[in-house]
């Protein structure tokens, strides 16, 4: 580095001129600084030739990147100001309405199951409706015009031909190169699909530039990178980039293969070769997500087939899978950018600190009040932290990739032993929620569960209501996942158990069902306000509007979604995004009446003098209205998938950003506290969003003006319908595992057993009246998750073989424990819980062989099913008859 540099004034007036006034001195003299750094360094290497050229067009560059800069500091700030008035207003309302601080601040990232108004818009809803933007109409688009594409997308050689087609989209290109018209269709929807997020993330703040000819993300195999090697992988990669386009700001051969081996080590370790401030002792600020968004290394591969090449050797997944990850990446930055600003977690860290002050200044509150509530809105550990964490995706980076594989792997393992029965459970479970969630909007609880089931009996949606479903963001994520899944890592352990998985709960049914309800569910709820459409907002029954209330959907709002023209499909009309795009400027026009308003008088239209100046003014404010009305429309668009991806959640469970936060409490992944916290957590997700998300509802999300009727028939209804739900399923799983009759519905024990199947009675709610939880798992098990109790089995196993050993050995009778070796060896088999293997498994072997091992072990369990059940085996039974 040179020494300071300091410009003289006449250096420094032409300077301020060149930028029209428009940059500090600070950000004049850091751009003469960094020209005599690179000078310095010319000078060094002995580059001197051409020296005043070369920086020229150095300061040039600097200067137009200094110009960039400094706007978008700018723009920073008046986008800051904008989120912190709002973020002010609703958290100032959440206090109103009795939340505390800290709740207020949590319902802003995570939404609050109280029924405040707004408190349901939040980070983590805005996500959805982003993903839903972005993948949903990309979906829904293919889904309208090559549905045959849907399933083909697994396909290798289209999915080569897609990114070989995505390369030519640039300045000089050959679209549709390979001949192949459905790679060449597919290429400018992923296109078209990437570069709104590009402009969707850029008009939140970001400076994201656009690259021609980008084929999409690549992802980078860790393990086979290990194995070649650094010098192997520089080398092999060096060959196949476009070295000008990946460094632009380096000119010699030998400092890109340097910066090549930091990238290597940064893939590798997830942490940069050089020392970071936090290292070297300096103070270290908050990323900035919108500048961080614009400055990623991108690797520019000569042409599609050296792209391919590389992934082959180096990375792992296709173009779908790499594509739907940018999106999901874009979908997060732009939900977290949209309600804290460029820079989120600098936002919540102030807008807590603005709390704090709000607290000490309160002289309703005691001292002891004032300094418990202070010290709960710390960002700087505690459900804050972690709430931010999870909200930017922080928490799910591995700090060590291996140990978080392997950790990964360990869990998969015990989801494919364990879960081959869950979809008995949600075949029932999911209905009545689904039924709870629709009269809680006020259609009626009997309304709402016969829907969904006579959406359910139709299957996956086909054709139009196919098409309705992904731009609702809904009934896609399986097919997704068979597209992704193949591709991923072949030759890695982590793909192999990614295929393993998704091949898993395709064959347990789980993935069907969740498609198939979470369509009915999407479908459901927009067909419902397209009916409630017809309705003025005062006219609106009064739970609909207060759940409207909870999104932020106003009687403005409402009056806008109104004018809409609805689609129409089975006699039924659905309100869906795409018809939020050609709705009129005079309807939008209101929603955005006062930023019209605030643009036309800063742009000073009605004070020029002239009609020339009044002509110039007017432009520059017709193009701001232009983009204020596209605002607007683009929020009412969010507004409205919001609420459906919202509700949907509601009826069918999933896990969330609050739920995550209890089961992880926000340790990364790769570290010993990570994963012993997801290890302990595994399982525990559904149950722990059932109690937070429809037991919450239940109990805290009504209005202020509902009845004490109003709020126990909701409660009576949800707790008689899991009930309900339970008994089901109970049979269902007796009837599996070949026991009949069904159990008396009137007796006690099979009501309580109903009630803990059900969900009803929450996780710990499974050992008030059993041994076991619904999977089958001891006390230990569902404490400590699944993993941690198998170890504890295994342990337990080992002492009583020690035990039984050792009393051989000194004569004396130890029974050997291997009725228990052969079921903790069933238990954590993957696949041999499969509902329809199980059975069949127990009936050809494992039954033969405890009753080898334990003599009479069938008939004792044929007595405790009669002696407490009144049922025998379907098997036992055949058997009995035979014998007569």
């Amino acid at each position: 580095m040179a020494q300071k540099y300091t410009p003289d004034n006449a250096c420094f007036d032409a300077a301020n001129a060149a930028s029209g006034g428009k940059l500090t001195r600070e950000e004049i003299e850091a751009a003469f600084q960094r020209i005599a750094d690179h000078k310095a360094k010319l000078e060094a290497a002995g580059d001197t030739a051409g020296l005043r050229d070369k920086l020229k067009a150095f300061a040039e560059r600097e200067g137009e990147r200094t110009r960039i800069a400094a706007a978008m500091q700018r723009r920073h700030a008046a986008l800051n100001i904008l989120v912190r008035d709002r973020l002010d207003e609703t958290i100032g309302r959440h206090l109103e309405a009795g939340l505390t601080p800290r709740q207020a601040l949590l319902a802003v990232v995570e939404g609050t199951q109280r029924g405040v108004k707004g408190g349901r818009n939040s980070v983590a809803a805005l996500n959805l409706a982003y993903e839903a933007r972005y993948i949903g109409a990309l979906m829904a688009d293919i889904q309208a015009n090559r549905p045959h594409l849907v399933d083909a997308l697994r396909d290798p050689k289209l999915d080569a031909d897609i990114m070989r087609e995505m390369s030519e989209l640039k300045t000089g290109g050959k679209p549709g190169i390979t001949g192949n018209d459905d790679a060449k269709y597919v290429a400018e929807v992923f296109a078209r699909f990437a570069e709104l997020s590009r402009t969707d993330l850029n008009r939140l703040g970001a400076s994201i530039g656009k690259l021609d000819g980008w084929a999409g993300a690549q992802n980078h195999d860790d393990v086979k990178m290990t194995a070649a090697g650094k010098d192997v992988w520089v080398a092999s990669v060096f060959r196949k980039l476009d070295l000008t386009r990946t460094f632009p700001d380096i000119a010699e051969p030998a400092e890109a293969l340097e910066a090549l081996r930091d990238i290597f080590d940064t893939i590798i370790t997830g942490l940069p070769n050089k020392p970071t401030a936090k290292e070297k002792g300096q103070r270290v600020n908050p990323a900035n997500l919108a500048k961080s968004l614009g400055k990623s290394r991108v690797l520019h591969f000569t042409d599609a087939d050296a792209a391919l090449a590389y992934r082959d050797e180096f990375g792992y997944g296709n173009t779908v899978s790499g594509m739907i990850a940018h999106l999901r990446t874009a979908a997060r930055a732009a939900a977290n950018m949209q309600a804290l600003g460029p820079n989120p977690e600098v936002m919540f860290g102030a807008v807590a600190e603005g709390l704090k002050r709000r607290v000490k200044d309160d002289p309703n509150l005691s001292p002891a009040v004032k300094a418990k509530q202070i010290a709960r809105l710390a960002t700087d550990g505690g459900a804050l932290r972690h709430a931010i964490d999870i909200s930017t995706g922080l928490v799910s980076r591995p700090v060590n990739v291996t140990a978080a594989k392997i950790g990964s792997d360990i869990r998969a393992v015990q989801s494919m032993a364990k879960l081959g029965g869950a979809v008995l459970s949600s075949v029932t479970g999911d209905n009545v929620t689904a039924a709870a969630a629709s009269m809680f909007r006020g259609s009626g609880f009997f309304n709402g569960l016969m829907t969904q089931l006579g959406g359910i009996m139709k299957g996956r949606p086909k054709g139009e209501q196919a098409e309705i479903a992904a731009l609702l963001g809904e009934g896609f994520d399986g097919l997704i996942g068979h597209i992704v899944a193949p591709a991923a890592a072949n030759d890695g352990p982590v793909g192999k158990m990614a295929r393993l998985q998704e091949t898993f709960f395709r064959l347990n049914g789980l993935t069907w069902w969740t498609d198939a309800s979470r369509s009915v569910a999407g479908r459901t709820i927009a067909a419902e306000m397209g009916m409630r459409a017809k309705t003025a907002y005062s006219a609106l029954p009064a739970n609909y509007r207060h759940v409207l209330g909870l999104h932020d959907i106003d009687a403005a709002k409402w009056s806008a979604i109104r004018r809409a023209e609805f689609r129409e499909s089975n006699g039924r009309s659905y309100v869906t995004p795409d018809r939020m795009h050609d709705l009129p400027d005079t309807v939008i026009e209101p929603l955005v009446a006062k930023r019209v308003a605030a643009a036309r008088k800063a742009s000073k239209v009605d004070e020029a003098k002239t009609p020339a100046t009044r002509a110039k003014r007017q432009a520059v404010f017709d193009e701001k209205r232009a983009a204020i009305l596209g605002d607007g429309r683009r929020e009412l668009e969010l507004s409205m998938l919001s609420f459906i991806a919202d509700e949907t959640n509601f009826g069918v469970i999933e896990v969330d950003n609050r739920s995550r936060r209890t089961t992880t409490l926000g340790l990364r992944p790769g570290t010993i506290a990570g994963e012993t916290m997801r290890f302990i957590g595994q399982f525990k997700g559904f149950p722990i969003s059932f109690t937070q998300r429809v037991g919450g509802r239940a109990i805290y999300g009504f209005g202020k003006d509902a009845s004490y009727l109003e709020r126990t028939a909701h409660i009576g209804s949800l707790i008689a319908g899991m009930t309900m739900a339970g008994y089901l399923s109970v049979v269902m799983k007796d009837l599996v595992k070949g026991y009949w009759p069904p159990r008396d519905p009137t007796d006690p024990k099979t009501l309580a057993a109903a009630f803990v199947q059900g969900g009803a009675a929450g996780l710990y709610g499974d050992f008030l009246f059993s041994q076991t939880n619904r999977f089958g798992g001891s006390v230990l098990e569902s404490a400590a998750g699944p993993t941690i109790g198998a170890a504890a089995d295994l342990i337990e196993l080992g002492l009583k073989s020690r035990d039984a050993i050792a009393g051989k050995l000194i004569g004396e009778e130890a029974k050997a424990p291997y009725a228990e070796a052969v079921n903790l060896i069933a238990g954590n088999t993957p696949g041999a819980s499969l509902f329809y293997v199980r059975p069949a498994l127990d009936f050809l072997i494992l039954n033969s062989l405890r009753d080898a091992i334990s003599p009479g072990y069938l008939k004792r369990q044929e007595s405790r099913r009669r002696t407490d059940y009144g049922q025998t085996s379907l098997t036992a039974r055949r058997l009995t008859e035979v014998a007569r």
